[in-house]
């Protein structure tokens, strides 16, 4: 395959999106040398392969090393000053953007990184690749304007893995997800945690280690949230007592679900309900 660059300058976008993609480039075989180059715009850049374990690159003065093992992004910046000390072949793709989309650059919250080709990423990547046939159709410009940040979004999700120990790219606990799925489908009853992490083959302290990597809360206080939600629905329902919801939402006490119910939204569960009906 060649290498590609499409102008959206002059494509009519339908949407508001707030960074609007200028040029796209796509160079499976990337000899680009860059000599005392000045970048004029922004670059969103992604580096899928490279030939070499590292390639040296001099940005404003500085050497930087990057590891031809993974996939990186970058984000350079207009005025940016680029020398190729050691260029490599690389698989890479490119989006331009306006060097005025400071403040829309900046909300994105985009960062260099190093990260893994996980599903999700080579999905949108797919996307994106699939798009330069149509370029020309309507939407479809709208659509790449989107799918490039979520293409960053995904690279930078992946590179926390990446770079907690990229020897071992430290891939997630499925185990995690299976055990987060049943307390989803089975909260309002109760909840055995010995027997389910036998069944999954973990001892309790891997359990709680691997949890605290994926989510902010304890499991017991997750628990208690999917609970309270399930009540916040159900007292919608003036039909219902204030102790058959605490039981139909799990809780086996009516008082310790007006004291977490409370704790939470701040009001006890018969406000809430007033206020629910009302509004």
């Amino acid at each position: 395959m060649e290498n590609q660059t499409f102008d959206l300058r002059n494509i009519r976008r339908y949407l508001d999106f707030p960074l609007k993609i200028e040029t796209i480039g796509f160079r499976p075989k990337n000899n680009w040398v860059h000599r005392h180059n000045r970048i004029t715009q922004y670059f969103l850049c992604f580096v899928m392969k490279s030939e070499k374990l590292f390639s040296i690159t001099r940005i404003d003065g500085s050497l930087r090393k990057s590891n031809g093992l993974a996939a990186r992004m970058a984000l350079i910046r207009p005025g940016t000053v680029m020398d190729s000390v050691e260029p490599s072949c690389k698989e890479e793709l490119f989006f331009t953007y306006s060097p005025s989309a400071d403040e829309q650059i900046d909300n994105f919250h985009l960062r260099p990184c190093s990260f893994e080709l996980t599903p999700a990423f080579s999905d949108t990547l797919q996307r994106i690749r699939n798009s330069f046939s149509r370029l020309q159709y309507p939407g479809v410009a709208d659509r790449l304007d989107c799918l490039a940040i979520e293409l960053a979004q995904e690279a930078m999700i992946a590179s926390l893995s990446w770079e907690k120990n990229p020897a071992s790219k430290m891939i997630p606990d499925e185990r995690i997800f299976l055990i987060s799925n049943y307390f989803q489908l089975h909260f309002d009853g109760p909840v055995d945690l010995d027997p389910l992490l036998r069944k999954h083959g973990m001892t309790r302290r891997t359990f709680y280690r691997e949890w605290k990597k994926y989510y902010t809360v304890t499991p017991a206080q997750y628990l208690i949230d999917l609970r309270l939600q399930c009540a916040c629905e159900l007292l919608r329902d003036p039909g219902k007592k204030i102790y058959e919801i605490a039981l139909e939402s799990g809780f086996c006490d009516p008082m310790y679900f007006n004291h977490c119910f409370t704790r939470h939204y701040g009001c006890s569960p018969q406000s809430y309900r007033k206020n629910a009906v009302r509004g």
